[in-house]
């Protein structure tokens, strides 16, 4: 019997040994493999987080100006570049001194604006920038929307947030009241306040804080709107049969206050009055200088503007018939004695927008809503003055006797003095048909954000 052959040991040592190393270079393989998967891995880690770090900063960014110059007030401006001025100006005041900036100046070239980079140190020890512009944003209608673009940068990623900003108007304080006044109003005996179109337009406010009654209604008078204190511990006192047709408020929001621009009528005042006011007269775009004092106790009619220099004290006694509007240019020192304007006779009026032809009136028939511009000057009306096509503004209000009449827009106190309504005076608001803004009365211009602005690059 044969004995079976058998291979040699060392055939099967080399077979095992061919296999490891089969194994060993798989091994390997897939270790190289699994380092390159990981380090592509890591690298798009690494890029993502780098990119919502840069997108992080350049919200940041926005954040930062929105929050220093949103609401910001701005100059009565026409162009964009004006915008970036003031909004450089606002930058200047708030983040000169901030270290934010390392002592870097923040650039203004007329076209847009530039702060220097902002370093930003990360917990981890590393750094990234934030570089902001302010830009025209171009296609506005009045050309005063901005653009804010904030780049962040960390790493090796850039990320650009948009959002823009326009300038937007306030409200006129005659868009919440018919009667608003910095003094305490006191409206007494059979006196009346009324809404010509619905109660609300019969509003009345006090915005005094040198007492605490900042509003008495006393015998039986009413007022078919609201009452307003914005003292939140001022008073509404009532004494008597008073009616109130609407709320009564403590502690109302203090509206803006306009302020009176009264040289807008000063180029149509062309024809200088230097009498006393007695007889019939015919006016036309008149100036009366200081220290004139005139009574216009005859039959008066008036075209056009009466622009009133201080000091001086009018009177309106007789029979007289404005078209147009009576502005007084403001005292530089305030003495309501000293600076007057009353109402003792029969007016009839009649808005600038009803001026007969001609070019002395160009221009003028334009400048609508506004009747009485006296900041500085008390008025006063006892006679009946029917319907007066335009708010009144002054810094003393006086209605006494049978006073009564129909105003369009309203009437607005600038002085914390006295605002008076009493005996039967009655006083209709009537604010159908009124420009959103009244010539000569101006409200602040704002920047404010525009809702659906934001983007990225």
């Amino acid at each position: 019997m044969r004995t079976p052959h058998r291979k040699p040991l060392a055939s099967y040592r080399g077979v095992a040994m061919l296999v490891t190393l089969l194994f060993l270079a798989l091994f390997a393989s897939s270790a190289v493999a699994i380092a390159v998967s990981a380090d592509i891995g890591m690298a798009i880690s690494r890029n993502r987080r780098n990119a919502q770090q840069a997108r992080t900063f350049a919200e940041a960014g926005l954040d930062l100006v929105r929050r220093h110059i949103g609401g910001i007030t701005v100059p009565a401006v026409g162009s964009a570049s004006e915008v970036q001025k003031a909004v450089a100006d606002q930058l200047e005041a708030m983040l000169s001194a901030s270290p934010m900036l390392n002592g870097g100046q923040i650039h203004y070239d007329s076209t847009h604006v530039t702060l220097p980079p902002i370093t930003v140190d990360c917990l981890d020890g590393q750094t990234g920038t934030i570089e902001i512009e302010i830009l025209a944003s171009g296609g506005a209608s009045d050309d005063t929307s901005i653009t804010i673009a904030s780049t962040g940068v960390f790493g090796n990623a850039s990320q650009t947030a948009y959002y823009n900003m326009t300038v937007q108007r306030g409200q006129s304080i005659l868009t919440h009241y018919g009667i608003a006044s910095k003094s305490p109003v006191n409206i007494e005996g059979n006196a009346q306040v009324l809404g010509a179109n619905n109660q609300d337009e019969a509003s009345v406010m006090s915005a005094t804080y040198s007492t605490a009654q900042a509003v008495l209604l006393k015998g039986s008078c009413s007022v078919a709107g609201d009452v307003a204190v914005c003292n939140p511990n001022g008073q509404i006192r009532k004494k008597g049969a008073v009616t109130v047709g609407g709320r009564e408020i403590l502690g109302a929001a203090e509206p803006e206050w306009p302020r009176v621009d009264t040289d807008l009528f000063k180029p149509f005042a062309t024809n200088t009055y230097t009498g006393n006011g007695a007889g019939d007269l015919v006016l036309s775009n008149v100036r009366i200088p200081p220290n004139t004092n005139p009574t216009f106790s005859g039959n008066t009619t008036i075209f056009g503007v009466v622009y009133v220099e201080p000091p001086n004290t009018i009177t309106f006694s007789g029979n007289t018939n404005l078209i147009g509007m009576i502005v007084c240019e403001p005292p530089a020192v305030e003495n309501l004695t000293g600076h007057s304007i009353k109402f003792t006779g029969n007016m009839s009026t009649s808005g600038v927008e009803n001026l007969p032809p001609g070019a002395q009136y160009d221009g003028l028939r334009e400048l609508t809503g506004s009747f009485l511009l006296a900041p500085g000057y008390s008025a006063e009306f006892t006679g009946n003055f029917g319907a007066v096509n335009g708010c009144m503004v002054a810094s003393e209000f006086r209605f006494s006797g049978n006073a009564s009449g129909r105003v369009k827009g309203g009437v607005v106190n600038l002085r914390d003095s006295q605002f008076i309504i009493q005996g039967s005076s009655t006083i209709i608001i009537d604010k159908s048909g009124m420009p959103e803004q009244p010539a000569g009365l101006q409200t602040s211009l704002k920047l404010v954000c525009v809702s659906g602005s934001y983007r990225e690059e």
